[in-house]
């Protein structure tokens, strides 16, 4: 009898196999059509800052500076496969048939396009994407169109990118049978929130009291992936993946960190905001971690009242299979949950507040706090996009030994920062190169945390000065204190 369920288990997973390699073919099929320059549906993720123009014009926001705005892509074969795949109710099925992709415009925030992408505001339009290869620098931009130089980045698995242009009809409407075709499938206030009560709960199962043990930082770029590890359990914050290095190694760069997230096994995923760069990582992940529990921020906000087709996408995947668990981020009780680990050490979870140069979504982020409450175990911070003015003030006003840099060590207000007594044993920012080959990250923010930490590393160094063979930066956790090393 066990030899005739282990069968049936094994033909199962075969099954479960062929079905997910059948999506990917169809995901294929989507992408090429975008890439041959079929009509797709745009609209940018996030509205332009105010004064982001005017910055551009003092050569504050320039080419290599990492700064840029997702587009994102709909096509009516992505509609027709979502909404058909969202009406499926069997959870085993969906779990055998379907994964979340994702489909984006990446354009660089530089002076030229900054002004166009300001005036597509965050409404739908109709456009079409030019490969570099069948562009000619000669065509004639049509009346009422907009043209703008980046990288279509698309992935069910790879993640793949190809540089090109974005050419944009703001002359041609978009129907009002189609709009509401494109809201009715992408709504994130389709979703509910889950009361702080049943996420400590959550959590609480997850870790089951153990002991922490290590916390391993993924070099996936220019975003993050934070492996908390227990004894025997695990806690994944964040599961992102992103494009920005030199064009001759996006293909390759980060593939090792790819690898590690197919074998992670986490009890519980924790996002910290829904940007692609904290999720897209999830394409090379095992089906598995798609029905463990996933907290993060509700999609919107009262400040922030639009998500991206991509994150909703994931989202209504997560909520079909009963995993999605969405924080209120208008509530006004920041601590979310606290979590008990091994020698009275504590996992605390917190609600980003206030205001920033940042997004809404950056600031009503979430982030996780270790700490004992006599102090005799190192203090932690995971902060995810969480800016120092949008964290609980008293955070900060303790030695912190081992922070994960907010932002990817961007631009932003430091007077924070500044208050943090200085004496840590490690600041680690989750980055790349720019063409210059150094940092991406903000010198002045960069000088700040040097005179707090003894030691300051970035995701992208490495020992043996190949890049590429950074898998993570290892963070050993215990009560004589925190020691990190470049694995």
């Amino acid at each position: 009898m066990g030899k005739e369920r282990l069968f049936e288990a094994k033909e199962r997973a075969e099954r479960g196999k062929t079905a997910l390699d059948a999506h990917e073919m169809r995901c294929r099929e989507m992408f090429d059509e975008i890439e041959r320059g079929e009509s797709v549906y745009i609209s940018v993720d996030r509205q332009i800052m105010e004064g982001e123009v005017e910055n551009a014009y003092a050569n504050e926001v320039t080419a290599g500076d990492g700064q840029c705005v997702r587009v994102s892509l709909l096509s009516d074969q992505m509609l027709t496969y979502d909404g058909a795949m969202f009406e499926t109710r069997d959870k085993a099925e969906l779990l055998n048939k379907y994964k979340p992709y994702f489909a984006s415009f990446i354009v660089p925030l530089e002076e030229n396009s900054l002004h166009e992408i300001a005036g597509l505001g965050r409404e739908w339009h109709i456009g079409q994407f030019i490969s570099n290869e069948k562009s000619n620098e000669n065509d004639e931009i049509l009346p009422g169109a907009v043209l703008l130089n980046g990288i279509l980045e698309t992935s069910a698995s790879p993640v793949s990118y190809l540089e090109g242009k974005l050419l944009v009809f703001r002359n041609k409407a978009i129907s009002p049978s189609l709009l509401g075709r494109i809201n009715r499938t992408y709504n994130p206030k389709n979703f509910t929130f889950t009361n702080s009560g049943d996420i400590e709960s959550i959590l609480q199962a997850a870790w089951d009291r153990d002991i922490l043990n290590k916390i391993d930082i993924y070099n996936v770029g220019h975003g993050n992936a934070d492996y908390i590890r227990g004894t025997h359990h695990r806690i994944l914050y964040d599961v992102g993946y992103n494009y920005r290095s030199l064009p001759q190694q996006r293909m390759g760069k980060y593939q090792k960190a790819a690898a590690a997230i197919r074998h992670l096994k986490p009890d519980c995923v924790i996002l910290s905001h829904w940007d692609l760069d904290h999720i897209i990582g999830c394409t090379y992940a095992e089906q598995d971690i798609f029905v463990r529990k996933w907290i993060a921020p509700h999609l919107v906000s009262s400040k922030d009242k639009k998500a991206s087709s991509n994150s909703v996408r994931l989202a209504q995947y997560l909520n079909i299979l009963g995993s999605l668990c969405l924080v209120d981020r208008d509530q006004p009780d920041k601590l979310i949950a606290t979590v008990s680990c091994a020698g009275q050490v504590k996992i605390k979870v917190w609600l980003g507040s206030g205001t920033s140069a940042l997004t809404a979504k950056n600031r009503e982020g979430l982030l996780i706090e270790i700490l004992h409450k006599s102090g005799a175990y190192p203090h932690v911070l995971l902060a995810g996009d969480v800016p120092y003015q949008c964290m609980p003030n008293h955070i900060l006003q303790n030695p912190i030994d081992f922070m994960h840099v907010p932002h990817h060590c961007s631009k932003m207000e430091l007077s924070r920062l500044k208050k943090i007594p200085g004496g840590g044993a490690c600041a680690v920012i989750s980055t790349n190169r720019k063409k210059d080959k150094k940092l991406n990250c903000d010198a002045c923010h960069y000088c700040r945390l040097k005179d707090k930490y003894t030691s300051v590393v970035a995701t992208i160094e490495h020992p043996s000065g190949n890049d590429a063979e950074n898998l993570s930066v290892e963070i050993s956790y215990s009560k004589s204190g925190i020691t990190h090393s470049l694995r």
